[in-house]
């Protein structure tokens, strides 16, 4: 379970394919475009790393786990794939030319694709009365405000 303290729900476009380690970790970049930046500017677009733990020992994690690795199985998870992600900040820091380094990247724990923003069509019955269903007649939202 997230800490509600550490919590990121982000939605972006994957900038690379994919790179499943062992099979057991999922590693990409995602985008995120700025609303209200602007136009022209450097600063439109912010790059996050990102890690899935798929699988603890040899079983999924989640079911969600194993339906991300069937997606990148598939090739259907690519790089252009809009996705919406849950998960948690993470410092990693490690020592390199005897220099402190680290980076903050984003373990998920979970990860679905990202609607269009188009309305599904779907299909609904008219009803010849002018009645509003029952339903709408009890509701308990003001006509004014």
């Amino acid at each position: 379970m997230l800490d509600p303290k550490n919590m990121v729900n982000i939605t972006g476009g994957l900038v690379s394919d994919p790179e499943l380690i062992n099979g057991k970790i999922f590693k990409s970049r995602i985008a995120i475009d700025y609303s209200g930046s602007e136009k022209d500017s450097d600063n439109n677009t912010g790059y996050f790393d990102i890690v899935y733990y798929l699988k603890d020992g040899s079983d999924f994690s989640s079911k969600n786990a194993s339906f991300v690795n069937s997606q990148i199985s598939s090739s259907k998870l690519k790089k252009g794939s809009q996705v919406s992600i849950i998960g948690r900040l993470v410092q990693e820091r490690w020592k390199q030319d005897d220099q402190s380094r680290s980076r903050i990247v984003i373990v998920v724990e979970h990860l679905s694709y990202a609607s269009s923003g188009s309305p599904k069509s779907s299909t609904t019955t008219t009803s010849s009365s002018s009645e509003p269903p029952a339903q709408a007649q009890s509701s308990s939202i003001p006509t004014s405000f």
